[in-house]
Formats: structure tokens, sequence, C-alpha cells
């Protein structure tokens, strides 16, 4: 991970020298280790450190967003949720006009693709059925 050195898999060489409370690394482990050890990652708690430092932002974000969310609640909770209510309605009613129209445009499409047969056979000499004007 902290490759800084260039020279070893995940910061096991170069200037790394210094593990484990001061011990020196072990020759092996300089030239990346030996056979079975490439899982180890000598610096993880400083992977996780920095990982966990990044999480606990946006933990923290959270944890305010929830004390907020819990305050207004508390404070405005009934007429907030009567708007929100009034809101919904009337994003259900804009929906539901909009489905209308569209089967109404379906419905108008799938007669005039009726009509065009209608055409089609008139044209080829075919008895044409009456229009059905209706639609």
């Amino acid at each position: 991970m902290n490759d800084r050195s260039g020279d070893g898999p995940r910061g096991r060489g170069g200037d790394q020298g210094q593990q484990n409370g001061g011990e020196r690394a072990r020759p092996d482990r300089e030239r990346g280790g030996p056979t079975g050890t490439e899982f180890l990652d000598l610096e993880i708690s400083k992977v996780l450190l920095g990982r966990a430092q990044s999480m606990a932002r946006s933990v923290t974000e959270e944890i305010i967003r929830d004390a907020i969310k819990a305050r207004m609640k508390e404070r405005l909770g009934a007429r907030l949720e009567a708007i929100g209510r009034l809101a919904a309605d009337e994003l259900i009613l804009d929906i539901e006009a909009n489905l209308e129209i569209e089967a109404r445009i379906a419905a108008r499409n799938q007669a005039r693709r009726a009509i065009e047969g209608d055409i089609g056979a008139a044209v080829r000499g075919a008895d044409a059925p009456p229009l059905d004007t209706d639609e």
C-alpha cells in the first residue's frame, strides 16, 4: 500500500526499516517476504486508521443529520407531515394526469395505425371497412 521506495510490494522495502516499535525489519521481508506471506500488510494499522478517520467525518454528519431530524420532528412534526402529505397528493394528481394523457395518446396512435391499414386496403382495391370516428 505505502511502497515509498518502489522496490517491494505493500511497503516492504526501502525506508521502511523500522517496524513494530523500533525493531528492524528482517532482511527476507525487505525483498518482498518469504513465500506464503504475501497476504501480510505490515502497515495495516495505518491503513485502517486512515479509513476510520475518513469514515468518522461521514458518521459525524449522519449523527448531526439524525439530531436535526429528531428535533424538527419534535417541534414541527405534525405540520411538516401535513405539508408532506399535501405535496405527495399534488404529485400523485400530476402523475395520474400524465398517465391518462399517455393512455389517450397510445389509444389514438393505435387508431391511427388501424386507419392507415384501412387506407392501404382501399388503395389495393379491397373493400375498406367504415371508419370508427368515436375515438
